[in-house]
């Protein structure tokens, strides 16, 4: 039982010593309750940057924010399509625009996310720019769920501390254990999916507190070029995790699927750039941003058992864009996250 958070839990990671798991969710559990000053948190999280988190921490502390989240339910199925971000390169809303295809697709994305942490723009902030109304009700995420196929699940609404919390990281201005966290602990439960990620160190023990705490198919991926994607200009790291075990593989997804484009060619900008790029893959537009968002749809359809290649999921998520499903999804979403209260 922590006593005083400065004498139990700093002064140990001061010194470097790790924790169990029980006794890392205890500690976030008592952050996540609001009883730890924000100066003590912001020296936490700074411990755990400099001496870096074990896999028993890194589940402890998923177990304590499950714990304290508001939890939905969502379909069996369903799918979520998240990053860790803080890949540097400022590239467009890979993950966001993926999951319309997979939704368009017939496959159920309960997409959990926040907005950017730093200069980027993150989901949360490209959502809004699209018209969907973020601070929704339980309710209102199942429904849009039912009837657009694909919901966003706001991590400050349904992780109530992380609004507490994100003038703390703001301040910080460096990456902490939140920006792995967050992937790892979607409210819905969801049990599929894909997961991008920005450093290749981090694909294993993520890979671990995922096996620990079960999953039905959940891929983790990264880029060789610095991206929390998949890569089409490069190779890429994937770890793919089930309830039979976990399996790794380095792929070339771009000779796979017969074309190569470079980080350069995803670059985004503000959040009126990127709703732009968003709306002119929806509306069917060729080119790089395409190509590698129908792939990471393609990866995120594997993970659900909608297709048994890459290839096929590709040409699957082609379908969605240039049918008008996947936009359609975004106009569902619009419309049933704006009814009024």
């Amino acid at each position: 039982m922590i006593t005083s958070f400065a004498h139990d839990v700093l002064q140990p990671l001061v010194r470097g010593e790790s924790m169990d798991r029980p006794a890392a969710a205890e500690a976030l559990g008592e952050i996540l309750a609001g009883r730890v000053e924000g100066p003590l948190v912001a020296s936490f999280l700074t411990a755990f940057t400099i001496k870096g988190e074990t896999i028993d921490e890194m589940t402890g502390f998923v177990d304590a924010m499950m714990a304290a989240a508001t939890r939905l339910s969502a379909p069996a199925d369903a799918v979520d399509i998240v990053g860790t971000g803080g890949d540097q390169l400022h590239s467009v809303n890979v993950s966001t625009m993926a999951a319309f295809a997979v939704a368009g697709c017939g496959v159920p994305v309960a997409k959990h996310g926040n907005r950017a942490a730093s200069s980027s723009v993150g989901s949360a902030d490209v959502l809004e720019g699209l018209g969907v109304r973020l601070d929704v009700e339980p309710a209102v995420i199942e429904e849009s769920l039912r009837e657009a196929g694909m919901a966003f699940i706001f991590a400050p609404k349904y992780h109530h501390a992380l609004g507490y919390l994100t003038p703390i990281r703001r301040a910080l201005s460096f990456r902490t254990v939140f920006n792995v966290l967050g992937p790892l602990a979607n409210p819905a439960g969801v049990r599929r999916g894909v997961i991008g990620v920005s450093s290749e160190q981090l694909l294993a023990p993520m890979a671990e507190v995922l096996a620990r705490r079960g999953v039905d198919a959940i891929t983790l991926v990264h880029g060789h070029d610095g991206l929390d994607e998949l890569s089409v200009g490069t190779t890429s790291t994937l770890i793919h995790v089930s309830s039979d075990g976990t399996r790794r593989e380095v792929i070339n997804a771009g000779e796979e699927l017969g074309f190569r484009h470079d980080v350069a060619s995803l670059r985004g900008g503000d959040v009126e750039v990127n709703v732009r790029v968003v709306r002119e893959f929806l509306s069917g537009a060729l080119g790089a941003v395409h190509d590698v968002v129908c792939a990471n749809a393609a990866l995120t359809l594997l993970a659900a058992g909608r297709a048994a290649t890459l290839l096929e999921g590709y040409e699957l998520a082609r379908a969605s864009v240039s049918s008008g499903a996947a936009s359609t999804v975004l106009e569902r979403m619009v419309e049933v996250t704006q009814r009024p209260d």
